[in-house]
């Protein structure tokens, strides 16, 4: 059998963007096709050839089966989203960096300094069209992304200071990404956010192993 290769820089920009644009917001008829269609499976077969990506692409899979059958997909799938990423409440997995580091507006606005920081350094700004704090997970995935497609240049200075920036963004990610990842698990009884970010977890410990970055999960 042949060897399968890592992940490149493009691999991981184009999937950074793909699944920001998911946890961004509901999707909508067009794109639920798309989830459907054979450019996706093949991106999924060659992530499943990854050893450390193949059970959270397993996942997604039959995540991906059962949104093909399910009545009034988009409806459902929109209350999904609403009930896991947009409302205040227990049985939820609220995708903000803040609301993993504690309850005090010190800690929100912590949180959405340091990104604030690693934007202006990236040369990165906040859209109008996506009126979310700098905490939302989409940002931070935009964000790593952009850092991915900048490596793929050939300026020493700039790929040096992307994976600088790259490092720190991936340790602020993973202090709250496993347990966003365990909240969508529990409250996510269709599976398709639970898939996604299970896959989302699994790639974003890959890509940080690449450049030797821990995790330190707050408490």
């Amino acid at each position: 059998m042949n060897s399968v290769g890592p992940l490149t820089a493009q691999h991981y920009a184009c999937l950074y963007a793909w699944l920001a644009g998911l946890f961004a917001r509901e999707q909508d008829e067009a794109q639920l096709a798309r989830l459907q269609s054979s450019e996706i499976h093949d991106w999924l077969d060659m992530l499943a050839q990854q050893p450390t990506l193949a059970p959270a692409v397993s996942a997604l899979e039959q995540a991906l089966n059962a949104l093909a059958t399910r009545p009034d997909a988009r409806l459902e799938l929109a209350a999904d989203f609403a009930g896991l990423f947009l409302l205040s409440q227990k049985r939820a997995a609220l995708p903000y960096a803040s609301c993993y580091q504690g309850e005090t507006a010190r800690f929100c606005q912590s949180a959405c300094d340091e990104m604030h920081n690693l934007l202006s350094q990236a040369g990165m700004q906040l859209s109008a069209d996506f009126p979310e704090p700098e905490d939302h997970l989409a940002i931070f995935l935009e964000l790593l992304s952009h850092l991915h497609f900048a490596s793929l240049e050939s300026m020493a200075t700039l790929s040096d200071n992307g994976e600088s920036l790259r490092r720190r963004t991936l340790t602020l990610l993973l202090a709250w990404l496993p347990k966003f990842d365990e909240l969508c698990r529990q409250h996510d009884p269709f599976g398709f956010y639970a898939a996604l970010s299970q896959l989302l977890l699994a790639l974003v410990r890959l890509d940080a192993a690449e450049v030797n970055v821990g995790e330190e999960r707050n408490e």
